[in-house]
């Protein structure tokens, strides 16, 4: 993984420990009952599960379908191999691909957003959606693997931001690559702030990133303060461990995290 905030180093994990359950996704997450909006634009709703089938109806972005099952066709699209699901829009049932639904919707703002993976070779990334006058604008953010959960925040106790939205790539295992990223989303407006990180290395070496708002715990008011935590294990039988913490205060001003300090650390 990559630290925008401190110096570059290899990436697994930055898992929040929060106090509701977290949606994790991958790319076949879909269940019976499940209200699905589409991501695509003019998705067709077919007559079977399969790309040659007549189509029934075309649905815009962010219109849904219910869930009724999932079929054993898929068909290769964005880098995946993705089902088809059968599905009920208002009183038609038909057939749609998997890869042309979107994965969640959160409302951020006034403004709903869609979200959908793709695989370019050895790549995957997250492709973040919203509709703006008649279209829709996109973001593809690279991701180290399709295991993730998708949180908004709200605004923290951020003077003049309306809502914070976060991935959180999870790891299930030592040195497994992951991260979270921030999004600032002002005046319907969307802002990429920062990736954080967590690593660890059985039991030998563990750095751990994280945002600490002015309404988190140990929060201080107009002030975002960035917080990197460094452990290394010297002698695990004395429990000889050797603690390093930087931090350091940050502000959101005119639709900036200041001070841009991501490329003055890297080098």
């Amino acid at each position: 993984m990559k630290i925008r905030f401190a110096l570059t180093v290899g990436v697994v994990l930055f898992i929040f420990s929060l106090s509701y359950a977290q949606k994790i996704h991958d790319v076949d997450s879909f269940k019976s009952g499940d209200q699905v909006y589409v991501f695509g634009n003019d998705v067709k709703l077919r007559s079977a599960p399969k790309t040659e089938s007549d189509v029934l109806k075309l649905l815009k972005i962010g219109e849904w379908v219910e869930i009724l099952e999932k079929t054993e066709f898929s068909w290769p699209y964005k880098g995946f191999d993705s089902p088809f699901y059968k599905v009920k829009y208002d009183t038609t049932e038909g057939y749609i691909l998997g890869g042309l639904l979107s994965l969640e919707r959160k409302t951020l703002g006034y403004t709903h957003y869609y979200f959908a993976v793709s695989r370019e070779g050895e790549r995957s990334f997250l492709n973040m959606r919203h509709r703006r006058e008649g279209t829709y604008l996109e973001k593809k953010i690279p991701i180290p693997h399709e295991n993730f959960s998708i949180q908004t925040l709200g605004n923290k106790g951020v003077y003049g931001l309306d809502d914070i939205l976060f991935i959180n790539y999870h790891s299930e295992a030592c040195m497994m690559e992951g991260g979270g990223i921030y999004f600032f989303v002002q005046n319907d407006t969307i802002h990429e702030v920062g990736q954080l990180s967590e690593i660890s290395d059985a039991g030998i070496f563990h750095l751990k990133e994280k945002l600490i708002f002015p309404k988190d715990e140990d929060g201080i008011p107009n002030t975002i303060l960035f917080k990197k935590v460094t452990q290394s294990i010297l002698d695990d039988e004395t429990e000889w461990v050797q603690t390093t913490i930087e931090t350091r205060k940050l502000r959101w001003i005119s639709g900036k995290l200041t001070p841009d300090f991501r490329e003055k650390l890297s080098n």
